[in-house]
Parts: structure tokens; C-alpha cells; sequence
């Protein structure tokens, strides 16, 4: 093959159910001027024997036996190898539209941006619905104060500054949310199509299924290493960290909503468009899970709403008195207000 203009890597581990499918979605892809570079990570099923069958039929497959070492070590090893300008990141489950690579190709032209990524829908499982991810350099980086403002799978990175950077071993189980942090520090200009790319299968055997615990503890590190940088930045008071942190834990606690408040207001307040919409967003989410152990958190919201609100904001209200009156903790329902909240 002559030089090709996307490198699509894929780690692949015991994925006999799935990866033909996801194979098959990037062979079928509108934009062509690709190679698939395949690793299996010592699979003990019949996900090699598949994969070979696959690549006598198409030269655009570049795949290679590897001992297993995990995502981590196999992804970089193919970041390694990519010859393309471009370097397009697919899981070994899921399943690009066709369109995809198309659309990437289109949209990094037009915003000149080093890192693409879209929207995913949900399926395989009960659960169902499309997560939306912001779309502006500014956006982006700011979601990343709340987790990641990226769909690994749906990714396209320049492969210079790919190549550079990597992923990091030591934070495997949250490798991507640290590869944006870093590619903040790195001046990376970020985009999101708002359009879906790919579906997202749910399953049991998936890393966040499987190690969730650890996941949850390595990302909460990434985050307050994020949260210090934008501060430092901005000039703020970092207090604000610690308790807007107290109120995110999976069992909340008494927070000093004085410095919660503003913390909220300056961010806000330096922000406009997406971005404000986005931090609004995620301050509703925080609000209604400090709302237990705050007497007058309607107040509070309301003075926050009236300077950067869209409307008055009288559902979100009645859910505060109701959740503070009745010193409710909500769990369950806000994690979907969190998942969906640019929806």
C-alpha cells in the first residue's frame, strides 16, 4: 500500500462475539484511504483465527500477534506503526457508521482542529440513548473539569502529536481522560462532530464493568491534577476544589457551598456559549446532590441562575426544595443527568 491518509488502530482481547462486526464497519467505510492496524493481545478464543480470515481479504489490514499486555501497551505499539497523517481509534466492540471516517476528515479540515471526536449512541444492552459530547475547543476543555469530553472510540488525532505523546501505562483503566489532560498542557486545538458516529455496545465484560472501582479512583486523581492546572490558570482559589469535590463523591457530603458558589460564578462568569451552557449543566447536576445538606440551596441556585441562567429554571427549583426539604440524596437518576447532560 502507498501511504495511507488515516492509520486506524484496534486492540483486540478475546472478542470472538464482536469483532467481526467491527471489523467489517471499518472495511465498510465511505472514506477508504485507510489501513487497519489490528492487535491482538494474546486472545485465547477464536478472535485471531477470525482476524486472519479477515486480512486475506483485504490489504488494507495490517494485524499482529502480541503477547498479552494489555490496551495500553498494544495501542501504542500501533500508534507506533501508523503510517498515516491521521490516526482514527476503534474498539474491538462497537461499530462505526459509515460515514465516520468521512465526516471526520471533512470537519478536521474545516476547524484545522488536531483531534476529532463525535457522538455515540447506545446499544447491546437495556439501556438506550445518545451521548452528546461539546463541540468547541473551549467546551471540551472545560467538560474536562467534570471527566471526559471525549468517546475514545470515535477519536481521529494528528499522528505527529499522537506519536508524542502516547498513552500512559500508569493510568491504564483511565488512559484517555490523562491523554486530553495532557493534550491540554500540549496546546491541542479539540473538536467533536455533533452528529453520531458510533454505536457503543454495552456489555459485561467492558473495563468500566469489570473495574470500575479503580477506574473510578485513577480518574479522580486525573481530575484534581486538571482542576489545579485551570486554576492556576485562571488565578482562582483552589479551596473551591475540595468542596466542590466533597459534593461529587459517590456519597456526598457537607460541602462550604459559599465557596462552592463562587467557584461556580467565576467560571461562569469567563466563560460564554458552550462552554457556559456546559459548566451550567454540570452545576445543576453538583446543586441537586448538595441539595440534603443545604437549607437554603434554592436561594442559592436562584442568585446563580438569575446572572447565568437561560429561563427561570422552575423545575430545577421544585426538585431542590423537594430533594432538601426531604434531605433526599439522589444517586442513580443524576449519574444519567451527568452522562446526558449536553443532551
Amino acid at each position: 500500500m502507498s501511504q495511507p491518509k488515516i492509520s486506524v488502530v484496534m486492540s483486540v482481547y478475546n472478542r470472538e462475539a464482536y469483532i467481526g462486526e467491527a471489523v467489517e464497519s471499518i472495511l465498510k467505510q465511505s472514506f477508504r484511504d485507510f489501513e487497519l492496524i489490528i492487535l491482538d493481545d494474546g486472545s485465547t478464543d477464536d478472535t485471531l483465527a477470525i482476524l486472519q480470515a479477515y486480512q486475506t481479504h483485504d490489504e488494507r489490514i495490517r494485524l499482529i500477534a502480541c503477547p498479552h499486555r494489555g490496551i495500553v501497551a498494544t495501542v501504542n505499539q500501533g500508534i507506533d506503526l501508523a503510517r498515516g497523517e491521521w490516526v482514527a481509534r476503534m474498539d474491538s466492540d462497537d461499530i462505526a457508521l459509515p460515514y465516520r471516517f468521512e465526516y471526520q476528515m471533512e470537519w478536521l479540515a474545516l476547524t484545522g482542529a488536531d483531534v476529532c471526536g463525535g457522538w455515540i449512541r447506545y446499544w447491546g444492552s437495556a439501556e438506550k440513548g445518545i451521548v452528546k459530547y461539546p463541540k468547541t475547543d473551549q467546551a471540551i476543555k472545560m467538560g474536562l473539569l467534570f471527566g471526559s469530553s471525549f468517546a475514545n472510540p470515535t477519536v481521529m488525532m494528528k499522528a505527529a502529536l499522537i506519536k508524542q505523546l502516547g498513552y500512559d501505562s500508569a493510568w491504564e483503566k483511565a488512559e484517555d481522560y490523562d491523554l486530553w489532560e495532557r493534550a491540554v498542557h500540549a496546546g491541542w486545538e479539540m473538536t467533536n462532530i455533533p452528529q453520531v458516529l458510533l454505536l457503543y455496545r454495552r456489555h459485561g465484560s467492558q473495563i468500566s464493568e469489570h473495574f470500575s472501582g479503580q477506574q473510578y479512583i485513577l480518574t479522580q486523581q486525573i481530575r484534581r491534577r486538571y482542576w489545579e492546572y485551570v486554576f492556576d490558570l485562571m488565578g482562582l482559589d483552589k479551596n473551591g476544589i475540595d468542596e466542590i469535590s466533597k459534593i461529587d463523591q459517590p456519597s456526598p457530603c457537607k460541602s462550604d457551598m459559599d465557596s462552592v458558589d463562587w467557584t461556580f460564578t467565576e467560571l461562569l462568569r469567563r466563560h460564554q456559549g458552550e462552554a457556559r451552557e456546559l459548566i451550567f449543566n454540570h452545576a445543576v447536576r453538583l446543586y441537586l446532590r448538595a441539595a440534603a445538606d443545604c437549607e437554603d440551596i434554592v436561594a442559592r441556585w436562584s442568585r446563580l441562575n438569575s446572572n447565568f441562567g437561560t429561563g427561570p429554571g422552575l423545575k430545577i427549583k421544585l426538585k431542590l426544595w423537594v430533594l432538601g426539604t426531604l434531605r433526599i440524596r439522589p444517586n442513580g437518576w443524576l449519574n444519567r443527568i451527568r452522562k446526558f447532560s449536553l443532551s
